[in-house]
């Protein structure tokens, strides 16, 4: 029995490593319902309302390490992007940035040609936002920290000896704290009284190519 552990052990750690680098870009439906009830109360009003999910663009870039046929490490950066604009009675924007990096543990099914990967990870979570009041010319800028959660799932087929087409899904949840201006202004629902969170809850679908080494 010991013989037969020390030869498992010996065949996984001769296993070559892979290494593994991913960009990808889709959009995210996107739940955030502090500021799509202040954008709708205040500046989205009637036909223009928001939908409960609105859509966002997101893009990201991960490199992954791969000991065994089975499992995978990763370290993602995405970034989602999104701008809010009307024109009624007078210009109103509302603009914010949403950095996303995340420790990844995937298992992984492979063959010859493909790849399939599950998992999920955890990170920290910045996000800033830029607005604009009408009949203003000053744009206050707010951000916040926080943390957050994604599960994703992603197919690969190859293109060519190392490279390789991506496609995912995944789900995110973002927690922030105070959402405030540099100088500690806190940003307040005028009609409600209540302070913004913007925490987030999003589906997305993101296409790329992987690069393996």
């Amino acid at each position: 029995m010991k013989k037969i552990f020390f030869l498992v052990i010996v065949a996984v750690i001769s296993l070559p490593a892979q290494w593994e680098v991913r960009g990808s870009m889709g959009l995210n439906y996107v739940n955030m319902a502090d500021l799509k009830d202040y954008l709708n109360l205040n500046y989205f009003i009637g036909d223009m309302a928001l939908y409960q999910f609105f859509p966002a663009f997101e893009a990201s870039t991960e490199i992954g390490y791969q000991p065994t046929s089975n499992l995978e490490f990763g370290l993602e950066l995405a970034y989602e992007l999104n701008s809010f604009q009307t024109s009624y009675l007078s210009i109103y924007r509302f603009d914010y940035g949403f950095m996303s990096p995340s420790l990844l543990a995937y298992y992984v099914l492979q063959g010859a040609g493909y790849k399939f990967k599950f998992g999920g990870g955890i990170g920290p979570r910045f996000i800033s936002a830029d607005e604009k009041l009408p009949n203003l010319t000053q744009t206050e800028t707010y951000s916040a920290t926080g943390i957050g959660m994604v599960l994703k799932a992603e197919g690969l087929t190859a293109l060519g000896k190392n490279v390789f087409a991506s496609i995912g899904f995944d789900l995110r949840y973002s927690s922030f704290g105070k959402f405030a201006t540099a100088s500690g202004k806190t940003f307040i629902n005028n009609l409600t009284g209540s302070e913004l969170k913007m925490n987030s809850l999003s589906a997305g679908l993101k296409i790329g190519v992987a690069v393996t080494f």
